[in-house]
């Protein structure tokens, strides 16, 4: 997994964020907030991952997008943390499933075909209009393509033998995600988590583009 520092300003809180899939800390650096925010990403290994040191702060809050949901449900708890408050975007602790996270079939089939044409037409997937996805371009991550294809293989596996809960304060669903379907996050979060719903596509982070505006949904 790596690490990387978007905020670093002596704040006596730290927002720890949980990236998606295929993911870097581009994604999200333009969001503005007062918060020391610590990005995570790559998820290839996850299980082995160490907790990055955040022993200095009077509190932690967890944002989880996309696959990080499930990333997060499963380090958080096993690193000990408990969180101020924790969000959920666009995804569930059970990622690849026909019921509660991205269809199999859809996946192997995403998985299978992801070279340069097939990330390219995930990233379009993701975005919810033209518009979008120009904005999105000078953001997209920099990650090697291989890297990235191992990473989509390695949480398939995982995720079929490995899976945790943690306590969440609200889940932020998007109804025009055409990645994690609508549906199958309700089905998941039912009786485990209060939901709301957002417009938009997968990417909620153009326009959610504060962090204080995301920890404001918790409540």
């Amino acid at each position: 997994m790596t690490t990387t520092w978007l905020k670093r300003n002596g704040s006596r809180e730290v927002i720890l964020f949980f990236n998606g899939w295929g993911m870097d800390d581009r994604v999200v650096r333009h969001l503005e907030g007062n918060l020391d925010v610590l990005e995570l990403h790559d998820y290839r290994h996850v299980w082995k991952d160490e907790m990055p040191d955040v022993g200095g702060y009077d509190s932690v809050r967890v944002v989880a997008w996309s696959m990080g949901v499930w990333a997060a449900s499963l380090l958080v708890s096993r690193w000990g943390l408990v969180p101020r408050s924790a969000i959920a975007l666009n995804g569930t602790g059970c990622p690849v499933d026909d019921r509660y996270g991205i269809p199999l079939k859809g996946y192997l089939l995403t998985e299978r075909g992801m070279d340069e044409r097939g990330r390219d037409k995930f990233f379009r997937r993701m975005l919810d209009s033209p518009q979008d996805a120009a904005w999105f371009e000078a953001r997209k991550p920099c990650r090697p393509l291989e890297e990235q294809v191992e990473e989509l293989r390695l949480v398939r596996e995982q995720a079929a033998v490995r899976s945790g809960e943690m306590r969440w304060n609200v889940v932020l669903i998007s109804e025009r995600d055409l990645i994690f379907p609508p549906v199958n996050q309700r089905n998941w979060w039912e009786g485990r988590c209060r939901t709301v719903s957002l417009t938009g596509g997968h990417y909620p982070f153009r326009r959610l583009d504060n962090w204080n505006l995301i920890l404001d949904y918790a409540g």
